[in-house]
């Protein structure tokens, strides 16, 4: 896939500042409710540290995939869940307190579940196990900059101008519903020519693979007992996949530019779910159980 300014610094600079907004609809107590609640977020990650990798094999031996072609596909699978996931979560007005604490989570423990996982699909598909020195400080990082210190700072703003973040919550929701159309738009126009060249091939699996998470991380929380809103924001973070971390691990670690492919038509993919989850998430009126939650 094509790097170009749109995606080295347009979207990560857009994701902060929607971070920032999403960050002022957060106080302490937001996360002190997780944490002394903590079934939400072992069902998440649940959800995706496990289900989900066993769905990416799963997947893999249903379309047959080429070797090179499962492996990346299993890459996306064991790879954390990323700043589009709080996006969609806080365009839908889904729990935005444990979304972000499953994408830290997630993310600080990449270093092992991406190495795991792909050593798993190298020897089946491979030639043996891999060895992976997966940039652990590099990860942390980046999920730092881009999602914990602008909602830090965000919660900052809410807690020393208040009346502001209380104001500003229409219009930061708005901005973000925007921003993931523009994006959907952009990357289409940009990736036009692999779209059309690999799209047909590979599409089936990822979208499978997609739709396949979101179900089962919306009734994995349901059979759970947990409540719709929490039950809808644990499938968009089971379904809603980093792949920009995919396709840096295919490209820099792995030195091979084919396993990027999978990870990035899928980023595609994965804003026109997401868009549409947040569109019909937005719209619909909170269930009792949810109210309840």
């Amino acid at each position: 896939m094509q790097e170009s300014i749109i995606s080295s610094v347009i979207l990560p600079l857009s994701i902060a500042i929607i971070m920032v907004t999403l960050g002022m609809t957060l106080t302490v107590a937001d996360f002190r409710r997780i944490f002394t609640q903590p079934k939400p977020v072992l069902v998440g990650l649940l959800c995706q540290m496990i289900l989900l990798p066993l769905l990416g094999f799963a997947v893999a031996g249903i379309f047959a995939l080429p070797a090179i072609y499962a492996i990346s596909l299993i890459l996306l699978a064991v790879s954390p869940d990323g700043a589009t996931s709080n996006l969609i979560i806080h365009a839908g007005d889904g729990d935005r307190a444990l979304g972000i604490t499953l994408t830290a989570i997630t993310n600080m423990l990449a270093f092992i579940t991406i190495p795991f996982g792909l050593g798993i699909a190298y020897s089946v598909y491979g030639s043996g196990a891999l060895d992976i020195d997966f940039p652990v400080v590099d990860t942390m990082i980046q999920v730092a900059v881009i999602t914990l210190i602008p909602t830090l700072l965000g919660m900052g703003i809410r807690n020393w101008k208040p009346d502001f973040a209380e104001n500003s919550k229409r219009w930061s929701k708005i901005f973000a519903t925007v921003f993931l159309f523009l994006v959907i738009l952009a990357l289409i126009a940009q990736n036009w020519d692999v779209i059309v060249r690999d799209g047909p091939r590979f599409a089936p699996a990822f979208i499978v693979l997609n739709i396949a998470s979101l179900i089962v991380g919306y009734y994995v929380s349901k059979f759970a007992r947990i409540g719709h809103i929490q039950a809808m924001t644990i499938a968009i973070e089971t379904g809603l996949q980093n792949s920009t971390v995919s396709i840096t691990v295919a490209i820099t670690l792995l030195n091979n530019n084919d396993m990027a492919v999978i990870p990035g038509l899928y980023a595609i993919w994965m804003y026109v779910t997401g868009f549409a989850l947040a569109f019909w998430m937005a719209r619909r009126a909170p269930s009792p159980e949810a109210v309840t939650a």
